[in-house]
């Protein structure tokens, strides 16, 4: 397995986790869930670095894919931590985490 196959693998897993973790919450319960919000961004940082492992053909390969952005939400976690929004990570658990695994999902077949 290349190095962008184990990269995917770990991004696709991560997403998968993370909407495991938010099956069956609503919003108010998320809001309210120091730990399942921890877990999230713990994934969201493990997402971010394996971007950062592809390699910059298979970026340039797949531009529909917002590499940058996964990127920015990372360092956003790990740099700016005391500045993340729940509400804005509660979205991106509901649309953005399953829309980037579709996408995967897609360069897999």
């Amino acid at each position: 397995m290349n190095r962008n196959q184990e990269a995917i693998l770990d991004l696709i897993k991560a997403c998968n986790l993370i909407i495991k973790f938010c099956t069956n919450l609503d919003q108010e319960s998320f809001l309210n869930d120091e730990k399942t919000q921890s877990s999230v961004l713990y994934q969201i940082i493990i997402i971010g670095e394996a971007v950062n492992r592809l390699t910059p053909d298979f970026i340039a390969k797949y531009p529909q894919i917002p590499f940058n952005a996964i990127r920015g939400m990372r360092n956003r976690v790990v740099h700016e931590y005391k500045e993340v929004d729940v509400q804005i990570l509660w979205e991106v658990t509901q649309s953005n985490i399953p829309e980037l695994l579709e996408s995967i999902d897609k360069l897999e077949s």
